[in-house]
């Protein structure tokens, strides 16, 4: 089964932040849209899922705790750390579509998120079709 597309960005966002082990990108339905080099498809497979629920709880939960968000956009970041400290970082972007990032233990985190921003305010590169 082939990889799904790697653009060059998601690569330069791994390679040129350190601490950053691996990247994705997910468009506004939940479907893989590019992975850094590394990511089987099965792999990829599994965040999509992973980043479309935590979209959902996200958007769910401005209904709950109110329009506090910037802009009224409810997808910010959102950081999950699993018990050897390496992290997931999920940005949203303007166009609802989402990235994510696996650092590794003790990354610095101001530098993810910030690169992650970076991106997402500069406006995503269109999905490819997969």
């Amino acid at each position: 089964m082939q990889p799904h597309p790697q653009p060059p960005f998601l690569s330069d966002l791994v390679t040129g932040t350190s601490g950053a082990v691996a990247a994705i990108q997910v468009s506004p339905e939940g479907l893989v849209t590019g992975t850094s080099p590394g990511i089987s498809r099965d792999d990829a497979d599994k965040w999509a899922a992973l980043m479309a629920a935590l979209g959902a709880v996200s958007a769910r939960s401005v209904d709950v705790a109110g329009e506090l968000t910037s802009g009224g956009f409810p997808w910010g970041h959102s950081v999950i750390e699993d018990r050897f400290g390496q992290t997931l970082t999920l940005v949203g972007a303007p166009d609802q579509s989402m990235l994510a990032v696996v650092g590794e233990k003790g990354a610095d985190l101001g530098e993810i998120v910030g690169r992650m921003i970076e991106l997402a305010d500069q406006g995503l590169p269109a999905p490819v079709a997969v």
